[in-house]
């Protein structure tokens, strides 16, 4: 793989990953301040579809410019672009099906037009077209491009190592204002180190399991976070939704695991555990 391919696979994944931030910001803030009452995919079964959905289209996105990273740093990464293709895919994906969803929902429940609302409409066709223009120049960007088919035996451990390079790059480029001692630090660590006195957790012996614990955590993390807009009446009703908010993360991030974790180069391939 080529210098001016893999340049070309950056660019278009730094473009996709950005749009994925934007929809985020679109999909969050079009839920409070003036648009509260006047977004009808604010609502249930529309916010839901998109809760998912920015959860999904952010990470994936920031996992997949990681591995573009890694890629343009050290061009052996080349039996990944495969899985960077089919990242940004995903990502585009889920923000597609999004806008779709809520497009429906302004169609299904029309409410009376006002200023704030125009605003609302002329930000659902802008998301439409960035996220079409992302899928027009990520076709041009793999047009012709061959890839290899990636390694069957990653686990999340690789994942973690890609995103590692987040941190490690940057700091790599600070190295003449940095500490030593932690410039070595950053150089050194890696998933294997960082679990090597938990070994019943380390997601490349244990992906599986490892995959639980991170659902249970992000539920309890949103939990936490819903408590920001106030605790609830009672104990009962804060178990109540305590728990749905937790088995609703575990069990979407033991779907997705299942679901899209071979196809992310995050689990082993079922086939090859048989």
């Amino acid at each position: 793989m080529n210098k001016e391919l893999i340049q070309r696979l950056y660019h278009v994944t730094i473009l996709i990953t950005l749009t994925a931030i934007v929809f985020y910001l679109f999909f969050q803030l079009n839920k409070g301040g003036p648009f509260r009452d006047i977004n009808p995919f604010g609502e249930d079964p529309y916010d839901a579809v998109g809760s998912f959905a920015i959860q999904g289209a952010l990470l994936i996105g920031i996992l997949t410019y990681a591995r573009a990273l890694r890629l343009k740093e050290a061009p052996i990464q080349a039996n990944k672009a495969r899985l960077i293709l089919r990242g940004n895919l995903l990502v585009l994906s889920a923000i597609l099906f999004t806008l779709i969803a809520d497009a429906i929902s302004e169609i299904a429940h029309p409410l009376p037009m006002s200023y704030w609302g125009k605003v609302l409409l002329v930000e659902l066709a802008l998301m439409f077209l960035i996220a079409t223009t992302c899928a027009i120049a990520l076709s041009l960007a793999f047009r012709g491009t061959q890839t290899v088919p990636p390694p069957q035996d990653l686990t999340p451990a690789d994942g973690i190592d890609d995103l590692w390079t987040l941190v490690r790059i940057p700091v790599q480029k600070a190295s003449s204002i940095l500490p030593p001692a932690f410039l070595e630090w950053v150089l050194k660590l890696n998933s294997d180190w960082l679990f090597s006195r938990v070994q019943w957790l380390n997601p490349r012996l244990h992906p599986w399991r490892f995959a639980c614990c991170l659902g249970l955590l992000v539920g309890v993390g949103l939990t936490l976070a819903q408590l920001q807009e106030g605790f609830p009446p009672n104990l009962k009703i804060g178990l109540i939704v305590a728990g749905i908010f937790i088995s609703g993360e575990f069990s979407a991030t033991l779907a997705g695991f299942v679901i899209f974790g071979g196809y992310l180069g995050l689990r082993p391939s079922i086939k090859k555990m048989r």
